[in-house]
């Protein structure tokens, strides 16, 4: 697949392992430079390593993001190396604390939010005097399921967090126009890639990854998350997807700014269906 990316920079948070990694190899086949991030130097030279069989120009920088001077430093390091970003892929993030308001403690909100919605906001506001101006320009913020679907899994400043980094970047898509940078977020449920929950989880109950994708699919459902529009995935590896549009606030650039949320996915390709509008 040509996604016209080659030569782009990525600049891709949370990258060496499990979600953050998958996205990197994506972007490596399609020919970008990248810019790799984790906090552990370890885990982010193997996968640096990794990538260069695939694609020549792989960088990393050891960063905790959620500190200002990480952030501040890792942007610095993707600016000295390539000399501008193109695409910026907000993937770090995480639960922690108690699952319940009756075991939480304030902390626990603050640390959440922290973590999944400020440390967000933070790279962006870094990232955009390098991305203005380049053709293409793009910010996926990596949120989840559980900030627009009520469930008891994770814990509830987890999903509030992931609800507000929704929110929000369905504003800075409006903020971001001007410049010309596309914001959107990504939706995770569910997925299987190599080293993370789902697949540790895998390895210890002896099940393939065909058994594991039998075991967790469910017919095709559909999650309309607007009015205006909703597009609806059929599985190989994913059983429902859906895309809210904001399409309206930039009428020369249709797909300026949404929300793709995925529903029990695996890191294979995916059969696309029309468009629908209502």
């Amino acid at each position: 697949m040509d996604l016209k990316l080659a030569s782009k920079v990525a600049l891709i948070t949370g990258s060496s392992r499990g979600i953050g990694l998958a996205t990197a190899k994506a972007f490596a086949a399609e020919g970008c430079r990248l810019m790799l991030s984790a906090r552990s130097a370890e885990q982010l030279a193997e996968a640096q390593a990794a990538l260069r069989t695939s694609v020549a120009e792989v960088a990393a920088h050891a960063a905790d993001v959620s500190e200002p001077d990480g952030a501040a430093g890792l942007v610095q390091a993707a600016f000295a190396a390539f000399g501008g970003i193109d695409v910026l892929v907000n993937n770090v993030g995480g639960s922690g604390g108690g699952a319940r308001i009756a075991d939480s403690t304030d902390d626990d909100w603050r640390g959440a939010m922290e973590r999944n919605l400020i440390q967000t906001v933070r790279m962006m506001r870094l990232a955009l005097p390098h991305m203005k101006g380049r053709t293409g320009a793009s910010v996926i913020n990596v949120a989840s399921i559980s900030g627009w679907s009520p469930q008891l899994a994770m814990s509830g400043q987890y999903g509030a967090a992931k609800a507000a980094l929704i929110f929000d970047t369905e504003r800075w898509a409006l903020e971001f126009v001007p410049h010309g940078i596309r914001v959107n977020t990504v939706s995770p449920g569910s997925i299987l890639v190599a080293g993370n929950g789902w697949d540790r989880y895998r390895l210890a109950n002896h099940m393939s990854a065909t058994v594991f994708r039998w075991a967790v699919s469910a017919p095709p459902r559909k999650w309309p998350m607007s009015s205006r529009s909703w597009r609806h995935r059929v599985a190989t590896g994913s059983t429902a997807e859906t895309y809210r549009s904001m399409g309206w606030n930039n009428p020369t650039r249709p797909w300026t700014g949404g929300h793709f949320s995925i529903w029990r996915g695996m890191s294979s390709g995916f059969r696309r269906e029309p468009v629908r509008v209502r």
